[in-house]
């Protein structure tokens, strides 16, 4: 468990190039970049299963990091993706009150972004959260990390972004999630639903994260 700093800054791009070329932009000038910046923690970018567009994920390790580094991306993706890219990207915040690893090594090659509207405050989640929704993540064959919290602009609204060996864990792991969320309607009435999913495309993981359960 996280104590809560950490923030997620999640963006869905439009792509007119090919999501390789993209992916090897990013893996070979943004990333070293973002990955020396002070406060980083984690970095994927992913290519959209059934569209033609990426998505990316940064995690640092509080609000003012994450912010330095979003203007850093921004004015990198202008002139380095602009012809890439058909659109501006779609951008959500996150404050990340729950984030794990897998104790077993593995493989980071999916990513899964899963969103759940409706939720109460984070109180009344976080104990079944611990009892019930992190043993069950951590269990997970192919589990490799999870960053989840509520999105900054809509209170009610979780975004969770897990990390897996492959699609086939991934999405199995979903239903198992999803399954324990239909059963305690109380704390998420809404079901939860898959909005991003795809293969990593480029990768970073601090050496030295801050220390968690």
């Amino acid at each position: 468990m996280s104590d809560g700093s950490w923030y997620l800054t999640l963006r869905k791009y439009n792509a007119s190039g090919p999501p390789e070329e993209i992916g090897r932009r990013v893996r070979e000038d943004l990333l070293p970049r973002l990955a020396q910046a002070a406060g980083f923690r984690a970095y994927y970018a992913a290519r959209m299963d059934g569209g033609s567009g990426v998505f990316a994920v940064s995690v640092f390790a509080d609000r003012d990091a994450m912010l330095a580094a979003n203007a850093y991306a921004k004015a990198w993706a202008e002139p380095n993706l602009g012809a890439l890219l058909t659109a501006a990207p779609e951008v959500k915040t996150v404050a990340v009150t729950v984030h794990l690893d897998a104790a077993r090594q593995g493989q980071d090659s999916y990513v899964l972004v899963r969103m759940t509207e409706g939720l109460g405050p984070s109180s009344a989640l976080l104990p079944t959260v611990q009892e019930r929704l992190v043993p069950l993540t951590l269990e997970q064959p192919g589990f490799r990390h999870l960053y989840s919290g509520r999105d900054e602009a809509q209170g009610d609204l979780a975004v969770s972004v897990s990390v897996f060996s492959n699609r086939s864990t991934a999405i199995a792991a979903h239903a198992q999630v999803a399954a324990l969320m239909a059963r305690h309607r109380d704390l998420w009435p809404k079901p939860a639903r898959i909005v991003l999913s795809g293969e990593v495309l480029a990768a970073a993981i601090a050496e030295k994260a801050d220390p968690h359960l």
